[in-house]
């Protein structure tokens, strides 16, 4: 007859032994079921209060649609981005502001790193803070100051117009428009929930930094000043699972029924 605490014993020391194998075959198993590879939609809503000349203090949203391919590798994901449009509400309609395509095009694909975090009861998706310099090359694109006069050397024709930095076109009251010739630097975060294999919600947290190094009318030289909306749930995105053959212009036609909640 065998005791049964030297039974107990046996097994507790086979599953001690075998844990670690457990373990790593559980790990790998999470990300199996959740495979993100393929093409999606993305939707970012980002809301700031601004002062703008003569309106004065604002609440503004851009709303950008993108086209992204994302390539997953474990809990890893490399996250290549195109930009289909953005549109910007001013919060007024005295002034506007509207991005040429120009602009857009001159953006180009990017890429960027993410990762799934499975340490909870959710699957989350963390994408950490990205930094995009446009209209002017940096050394250090994080620290080193924008450029202020299109003198600079640091500055160059990004959207291939003929004019300094990447240009914006303005309109005040309906009677007052021309364009201003900007340099930005855009820094954002995105945490979120996978939602389902084919959604992910979640938050921006961003910054956007713009010097206005000239323009067409005094009127629009003055550099306006801006901050991300305190009430963080104001400035989100969300991820679609779109069908390859889905195109940008598609997107920017069907945005509200691909990301209806």
């Amino acid at each position: 007859m065998i005791s049964s605490r030297v039974s107990r014993r046996a097994l507790a020391a086979v599953l001690l032994a075998l844990l670690p194998c457990l373990w790593a075959a559980a790990q790998d198993a999470i990300p199996a079921l959740i495979d993100l590879s393929g093409t999606w939609a993305e939707i970012q809503v980002c809301s700031e209060l601004e002062t703008l000349p003569i309106v004065g203090r604002l609440t503004g949203t851009s709303t950008t649609l993108l086209r992204v391919v994302m390539e997953q590798t474990g809990n890893s994901l490399v996250i290549r981005e195109t930009y289909c449009s953005t549109k910007i509400d001013t919060g007024t309609v005295i002034a506007s502001t509207a991005i040429p395509d120009a602009f857009l095009r001159s953006l180009g694909e990017t890429a960027r790193p993410a990762s799934l975090d499975l340490s909870g009861t959710a699957v989350r998706f963390v994408q950490p803070w990205y930094t995009e310099v446009r209209g002017a090359h940096l050394l250090d694109p994080e620290n080193d100051p924008l450029p202020t006069s299109p003198d600079d050397p640091r500055v160059f024709d990004q959207d291939g117009d003929g004019k300094p930095g990447l240009t914006v076109r303005l309109r005040v009251m309906g009677i007052v428009s021309g364009e201003a010739y900007v340099v930005q630097r855009v820094r954002y975060r995105m945490t979120g929930t996978v939602v389902s294999p084919d959604r992910i919600d979640g938050l921006i947290e961003w910054t956007n930094e713009q010097i206005t190094i000239g323009a067409t009318n005094r009127l629009f030289e003055a550099n306006t000043s801006g901050e991300p909306n305190p009430d963080a749930q104001k400035s989100y995105f969300v991820l679609q699972r779109i069908d390859p053959s889905v195109t940008c212009t598609k997107i920017v036609k069907s945005w509200r029924s691909l990301f209806a909640r």
